[in-house]
């Protein structure tokens, strides 16, 4: 079959690109040719079609007002974007388009093209854009769904895109816009990745019918061969000797970051690794200065991230917001680490409290604190992390995937 991908970034960036990129290369290594779409960007990996992609944007938290001010018609709908499926749709003919993240880089504009080449469209719920310009449904340190039955306007009221009162005006336009046009009326199915997403989707007013469950796939790391002409490789960064605590993900208010100091009090000498960036990187410095025994580590290789998180005595995911299948807690399963995490979203689906790791109310951080020190005592925790490997290696195995996704791709181009 030939299947286009589309999605902002070609890169590694976050948990969508890590969906993006595992479906394409699991299916072409199961025979079917794949083509993508995304935004322009240094950092694309090789892709048949890169010649087609879109023009590069920049709407990131670090972006000037006054570029993305110029950038305005094209954060709502992007003529540009959609100009280049229309090309790109000229030379490479699919059977079917799967859509992940187009977010304000793409747009649902790029939607178009492919309705009117009767394409059809299915399209992984990541997040819930198409129903709230707050993508991750969160504000003021919580769960958030004030835009609820199209009431955007409130979006405006909490600023909760990227804090800025100015962005989240333009999301609202964006919003009501989407909603004028009827924005993702092409979109044959959608593919939910967890039970929580597939509950909430239909609250938001999506038919069962064409809505489907497909958990994402999960492969350990495959090892990294260098290039010829890489020049000296750097070397690996050393595991402690030590039984240690391991947070890896995006340093931000929603991800739960905030609680990870009174983690790092309640487990004494035993170290607190914390591997990333974001906005909250500088709270988190002041605190190591009061915990001797937090580490931040920054960006870290995907090398060096699979090391440390593979050694841990426990891994911790505190996060605030609903998680759509969360990937921090499925592959410190996967490798049979024990895992600590909130009772939010889709993470009771991959951590079932004391049978396949231990679960804490959100936000809560004496029970997130005292779970983590459980996980470094309690002789069961390794009872509770083979169960959880056990899980993943099942319910998130790459062919299982792959399998689930060509049903669906039958599905909608029969």
């Amino acid at each position: 079959m030939r299947v286009l991908l589309v999605n902002a970034f070609h890169y590694l960036k976050g948990g969508v690109e890590r969906t993006y990129l595992d479906e394409s290369r699991w299916l072409e290594r199961a025979g079917h040719e794949v083509g993508h779409f995304a935004i322009r960007d240094p950092r694309n990996l090789p892709s048949p079609t890169a010649e087609y992609f879109a023009p590069p944007a920049d709407f990131g938290e670090g972006a000037p007002l006054g570029r993305q001010l110029v950038q305005l018609p094209h954060t709502i709908w992007s003529m540009p974007a959609a100009e280049s499926m229309e090309r790109l749709l000229a030379a490479f003919r699919p059977d079917v388009a799967h859509v992940h993240a187009p977010s304000r880089y793409l747009t649902p504009s790029v939607l178009r093209p492919l309705e009117a080449a009767r394409v059809p469209v299915v399209m992984t719920l990541h997040d819930f854009k198409p129903w709230c310009t707050n993508r991750i449904l969160f504000a003021k340190g919580a769960p958030c769904e004030r835009c609820r039955g199209g009431a955007h306007w409130h979006a405006v009221e909490t600023g909760c895109v990227q804090g800025s009162r100015v962005k989240s005006a333009i999301g609202s336009v964006e919003a009501y816009l989407h909603d004028a046009v009827n924005a993702y009326r092409n979109v044959r199915l959608w593919i939910a990745p967890s039970r929580f997403v597939y509950e909430k989707a239909m609250s938001f007013g999506l038919a069962p019918d064409v809505l489907r469950i497909l958990r994402h796939g999960v492969q350990a790391p495959e090892p990294v061969v260098p290039a010829a002409g890489d020049g000296p490789q750097r070397a690996p960064l050393a595991v402690p000797d030590v039984p240690y605590v391991f947070f890896s993900g995006r340093l931000s208010l929603e991800k739960g970051v905030k609680l990870l100091p009174g983690v790092a009090a309640a487990i004494g000498a035993a170290p607190l690794l914390i591997a990333g960036e974001g906005p909250l990187v500088r709270f988190l410095e002041g605190e190591a200065g009061q915990h001797g025994n937090m580490r931040l580590l920054g960006h870290l290789s995907d090398a060096d991230l699979a090391s440390l998180r593979s050694h841990a005595a426990a891994v911790v995911v505190p996060s605030l917001f609903y998680e759509h299948f969360c990937y921090a807690a499925a592959e410190a399963q996967l490798d049979g680490r024990v895992v600590v995490a909130s009772r939010i979203g889709a993470i009771p689906e991959l951590v079932d409290h004391e049978v396949t790791g231990l679960l804490a109310e959100p936000g809560n951080g004496e029970q997130i604190a005292a779970a983590v020190r459980r996980a470094l005592d309690d002789p069961a925790a390794k009872t509770w992390a083979e169960a959880g490997r056990r899980r993943v290696a099942e319910e998130a195995e790459p062919a299982r995937h792959v399998a689930g996704l060509m049903r669906i791709y039958e599905e909608v181009a029969g």
